[in-house]
Parts: structure tokens; sequence; C-alpha cells
């Protein structure tokens, strides 16, 4: 109950931005991170997973996410690198949902339940019936 109190008192008083375009906003970001990690920068998922599959930070980012972005951005991230450095995680999940959650891609404008259920279920996301259950326990910190 503490956990879920912090992480609606994070959401309160997350700036509210208008942004432009399909990016996800910085409150649903924080509800992904309420989720994924309780908001803790030093989580690391997956254990059951081999290391190379573990996810990463308070947004619990596993290296093919990260490939995706690095291969958009030019850029050389490890999921690694999301350990304890909530800007990069931060970064990392705004530009994958960018990139994937687009209205020529999906047909329409997307919606924040798209955006979670693509940052959950990776580019198809959006129409699985496995990340119907994410989006209903996001939903709950929006």
């Amino acid at each position: 109950m503490k956990k879920f109190l912090v992480c609606l008192l994070l959401l309160e008083l997350w700036p509210t931005l208008t942004i432009f375009g399909d990016e996800p906003s910085p409150k649903l970001i924080a509800a992904l991170s309420c989720q994924e990690s309780d908001n803790n920068d030093w989580s690391i998922g997956d254990k059951h997973l081999s290391e190379k599959e573990w996810a990463y930070g308070r947004l619990q980012i596993r290296q093919p996410c990260v490939d995706d972005v690095n291969r958009r951005y030019g850029t050389k991230y490890q999921a690694k690198d999301c350990l304890g450095n909530s800007e990069l995680s931060y970064w990392i999940c705004r530009n994958y949902i960018d990139m994937w959650a687009t209205a020529k891609r999906l047909g329409r404008k997307p919606n924040d339940e798209d955006m979670v259920r693509i940052w959950n279920g990776g580019p198809q996301g959006w129409k699985k019936k496995s990340t119907r259950h994410y989006w209903e326990e996001v939903k709950k910190y929006l």
C-alpha cells in the first residue's frame, strides 16, 4: 500500500506537459515506472531468464528494446546502462514508444493503451491479447 501511495504522489507531482505528436506523456511514463519497479532505478528483473535477457532500471528495459532505439538514433547503449539511470531509462522508453506507436502503423492516432501495450509487448503489442492485463494494471496509476 505504501508503494502504491508513493506512486500516486509521484503521478500527482509530475509536471503536466502537453506533448505534441505521438510521444507518451510524462504521466504515462511515470505510471509505467510505478508498474514496472515501484520507481526503483536499481531494479533488475527477469532473473529467471539468462543474464542477457534481464531487464534493468525503473522501466525494466531489456536489450531488444535498446537495440531498436540504438538503430534509430545511432546510439550504442546497453540495457545495463539503465541501471541507476532514470534519465536514460525515460529517454529510451519515450523514443521506443514514439518509434512504434504511430498513426501510420496503427491506422489511427495512438492512445495511452496502445503505448502501454507496445511497451509491454513490443512493436505489435498493441494488438496482442497477452498485453491486455498489463494495460489494466498500468491504468490504475493514471
